[in-house]
């Protein structure tokens, strides 16, 4: 999905001369904001992990941010609480009202194409797994030309940011540069920092810095700061990922990258959102409560269940900091009516207590029916989690509680059953429409 943050300089000329120079056999499609999606459709089905990698391959190339967003964003789908599989993100198909879009493909010329030449143009580029993996190998290999060798077992944006000496973002090359060092050559490490200080750099620290830097670094230091430039626009992560000295071999992994962060307006809100993982992919992580996202400790406990890595916390401060970034970057969406757990409570209620079985006497109620007198219904907690069954994968307290904050069930209420006090739920009768029937009063004889 490319949508660029200038549209003004925008040109979709640009993006196809990369697909001919690195024989990328995407099909661009003019997106509704003006910028492109570009697809790659395949010859046979291929785990949407394998594919994510692959796309995410293409981003440097084509100059794109590493957090470009890639389709499928899933590596597999999961079920909800009723065990139904949740659907998958997705993007607006083109050539919707056809004839009158403006979301359509262009070809290499970036002439437009109708509906049916799309097909034919998409059909015609279609790639297999096998010609994917190599053309991914292959492009690795062009963009790395120039690079210096002593990066090969190690990461490639460090390989990357070698083809000229770098006059800014100093700091944080020569720190992701120890980090390698320190995995590649051991204890010999300083004197190759040392080096790198003259090889890499336009204009190298003295040497009272250098000095500085390198007793800092004798202590534990933390792994590559994968997510700040220079580093970050150079990304290969997939790649790197693969690479002895890369990203994986960190001992200790830095602060989680948070992405795509949802919040759900549920009556409580529920957040969710991904984490960038070594290999490239993302893990979708979902928070119930708000507190397992503003305390620190929580939220990390929470990554480490979900993807089992767990996180190097941020100073006090710079959590705040990331909180505030996170937020300011959310989507709110407002789930659709009728959807919310109260929701579909209220319905199984009317279910059981309406249209389910009847009790007629009291006595009744020990064997899972509800009754009904004097414009209440009564019936007994664990009766209702039967009628729900094993579809609900809510907990039975989680359920109570919103039996009872929002749809007005009334927990041990005393009842008289058979000369013995029994506590059961009580709840206002539902609502049954009925049309009622009213005689018409004659004020005199018709005849």
């Amino acid at each position: 999905d490319i949508d660029p943050k200038n549209y003004s300089k925008f040109k979709i000329e640009n993006y196809l001369a990369l697909f001919q120079q690195y024989k990328l056999p995407l099909i661009p499609l003019l997106s509704k904001s003006g910028g492109l999606h570009c697809y790659l459709f395949l010859k046979e089905p291929i785990p949407a992990i394998d594919l994510i990698s692959a796309l995410k391959s293409f981003l440097l190339p084509l100059g794109l941010d590493p957090t470009t967003e890639v389709f499928p964003k899933q590596k597999e789908l999961k079920e909800d609480d009723k065990g139904d599989i949740k659907p998958g993100n997705f993007i607006n198909l083109p050539y919707y009202n056809n004839g009158h879009t403006h979301r359509y493909a262009v070809d290499k010329d970036n002439n437009k194409l109708d509906l049916p030449k799309f097909v034919e143009f998409a059909n015609q580029n279609k790639i297999g797994k096998d010609d994917l993996e190599k053309l991914v190998t292959e492009t690795y290999k062009n963009i790395l030309v120039g690079t210096s060798e002593e990066f090969e077992d190690g990461p490639p944006c460090l390989a990357l940011c070698s083809k000229r000496k770098l006059d800014d973002g100093r700091d944080r090359f020569m720190y992701n540069y120890m980090v390698f060092a320190k995995k590649k050559y051991k204890d010999k490490w300083p004197d190759h920092v040392a080096k790198a200080n003259y090889n890499y750099l336009e204009d190298p620290w003295d040497k009272a810095k250098l000095d500085t830097k390198l007793t800092a670094w004798k202590k534990d230091t933390a792994g590559h700061t994968c997510y700040e430039d220079p580093i970050q626009s150079k990304c290969m992560r997939s790649l790197c990922y693969s690479r002895p000295f890369g990203v994986k071999s960190d001992s200790i992994t830095m602060f989680p990258d948070i992405t795509d962060f949802e919040i759900i307006m549920y009556a409580e809100p529920e957040y969710r959102f991904n984490v960038a993982l070594p290999d490239g992919t993302k893990a979708g992580v979902i928070a119930g409560n708000r507190r397992l996202i503003t305390k620190q400790t929580e939220l990390l406990d929470l990554i480490w269940e979900q993807t089992g890595i767990y996180h190097e916390p941020l100073k006090a401060k710079d959590f705040r900091a990331k909180l505030t970034e996170i937020r300011k970057n959310s989507v709110k969406i407002s789930p659709p009516a009728g959807t919310q757990i109260e929701d579909r409570l209220r319905e199984e209620l009317y279910q059981y207590c309406v249209n389910g079985p009847r009790a007629k006497q009291r006595i009744q109620i020990n064997s899972g029916s509800c009754l009904t007198e004097e414009g209440y219904h009564y019936f007994r907690f664990n009766s209702f989690i039967d009628h729900l069954g094993t579809s609900w994968k809510i907990p039975q307290d989680r359920i109570a509680q919103k039996l009872k904050d929002k749809c007005g069930v009334e927990f041990s209420h005393s009842l008289n059953i058979d000369n013995k006090t029994v506590k059961v739920c009580r709840l206002e009768q539902m609502h049954i429409d009925k049309i009622e029937y009213k005689p018409v009063e004659r004020k005199g004889d018709n005849y």
